[in-house]
């Protein structure tokens, strides 16, 4: 079963709460992110240097590229060095294709980053926020690119914020000598000191890459406003969404009075910590609901200890089956909707079923591995028992264009990339499907035409209490 650190380290959650830090899972990575913008009024006193620390490595950068003379002369290699982010591991948040390795800034992406640089210091613009905001204008460049080159800059920041956490918590006892070695626990998914991240400086997605309808073009004059807008639209949130990045680039260096604008308005956006309680993006709450619901309602599995390929086939369409019982019955489809009643992403469902099946399969010494990739895309889930015997299981939302395709297609893929010989389609429904995609949806289901693979659909739409209905 996923662990969380409370859980590891048999903290009380209640303890651990009111230090503020992020009870992060240990062997999943959670996909939000470190805001710079809300460094700057986190309540974590060893993060109250932070911004300045960022600002301070950002312009020292600018400062070497605008001495430099030429690419690879002393003053752009030493720039290059700066621009070395490497993921903190410790954290076990931001994006991973597996557990949570990820692969960090690699030096084809730091090269561009460095002429993008050094390109808009030629403009006479040196204001280190640019890379903060590099998202709208670098291919390559998203939320966990934005995370991970401030959690390198802050790293000791985070580190000695940890270890206050830790003591608070009787984790670590605290140094009699400041010199004193004081080693923090280890994540034992991947062997490296557990680094603590405050909930005050974390979103689903940095304001930097999240931007309002803020007009690009106010005051100018029509002939801009035309031009900009016929390229990449009348907002940066447009920008963002619609346009190449490369064309965004190249109209910011024609006209650096609007990367100006967009540093300006950037300053004075005022963001948000993420909604714990909500937990609109579905990356919290699944851990803990999953686990009291499969301790509610036990499941019994019986699995030989050489099954066939049709035995593990029959567990793993149990294990469905009963996600189907506990949200449809058992309240769990209120987990996939926010307090307005808006369905969360896909991965909010994708999290709860890989919270209920891993703690089934726990129990009956079956493998699950989330988005594995065996070559032709990701499965969502595969369970195995020993090397010859898998079974892969995609999920999906009606409100996913893919549904069809899926059905027809993606699973079948997935089955041959993954050597499995038997898959399943968990689909289910949030009320976000057309009436065409449901309709080509259960034709191919009526008729059979998926006959490599069996379909769980369960009902998510929003339940009545009992005391509402009638």
């Amino acid at each position: 079963m996923p662990k969380s650190v409370t859980q590891l380290l048999k903290i009380d959650k209640r303890t651990f709460t009111k230090t503020g830090a992020l009870d992060v899972i240990l062997d999943v990575d959670t996909r939000l992110f470190i805001d710079p913008l809300l460094l700057r009024k986190t309540r974590a006193p060893e993060l109250a240097k932070s911004v300045t620390k960022i600002q301070k490595h950002f312009s020292e950068i600018l400062a070497l590229l605008k001495v430099s003379k030429k690419r690879d002369d002393i003053f752009w290699r030493n720039a290059e060095k700066l621009m070395h982010f490497p993921e903190v591991k410790g954290i076990c948040i931001g994006y991973s294709r597996d557990g949570t390795a990820g692969s960090g800034m690699g030096p084809g992406l730091r090269e561009r980053l460095i002429q993008s640089a050094h390109d808009i210091i030629s403009v006479g613009i040196q204001e280190p926020d640019i890379f903060e905001l590099a998202g709208l204008f670098e291919e390559d460049i998203g939320p966990d690119r934005i995370s991970d080159m401030v959690a390198v800059i802050i790293k000791e920041d985070l580190i000695a914020y940890s270890e206050r956490v830790f003591i608070e918590c009787g984790v670590l006892k605290p140094r009699k000598n400041p010199a004193d070695p004081n080693d923090p626990p280890i994540n034992p998914f991947n062997d490296q000191p557990i680094i603590l991240v405050p909930k005050d400086i974390l979103r689903d997605l940095p304001l930097a890459l999240d931007w309002e309808d803020v007009p690009i073009v106010a005051a100018q004059n029509e002939a801009l406003r035309k031009e900009v807008n016929d390229l990449i639209g009348s907002t940066w949130r447009s920008a963002a969404l619609r346009a190449k990045k490369e064309d965004v680039r190249k109209v910011l260096l024609q006209h650096p009075e609007l990367l100006k604008k967009l540093i300006e308005d950037y300053r004075k956006k005022a963001a948000e910590e993420y909604d714990f309680n909500d937990d609109p993006a579905g990356q919290i709450i699944w851990h803990e609901a999953s686990i009291a619901a499969v301790a509610e309602h036990p499941l019994t599995i019986k699995l030989p200890k050489e099954p066939s390929i049709d035995q593990l086939r029959d567990v793993v369409f149990l294990i469905c089956r009963q996600f189907r019982e506990l949200i449809e019955t058992h309240g769990l489809w209120k987990l996939l909707y926010d307090r307005k009643g808006t369905p969360k992403r896909e991965e909010a469902t994708q999290l709860l079923f890989f919270g209920v099946a891993n703690a089934y399969c726990e129990a009956n010494d079956v493998d699950i591995s989330r988005e594995s990739n065996g070559g032709r895309g990701p499965v969502d889930f595969k369970f195995s028992k020993g090397y010859e015997l898998r079974v892969v299981v995609e999920v999906k939302l009606t409100s996913n264009k893919a549904l069809v395709h899926g059905l027809k297609e993606q699973i079948v893929t997935y089955a041959k990339a993954e050597k499995a010989k038997r898959g399943i389609y968990l689909v289910v429904d949030n009320g976000g499907a057309s009436d065409r995609r449901l309709k080509d949806f259960h034709y191919i289901v009526n008729t059979n035409e998926a006959k490599t693979f069996e379909i769980v659909f369960v009902d998510a739409t929003p339940k009545k209490s009992a005391s509402k209905q009638g």
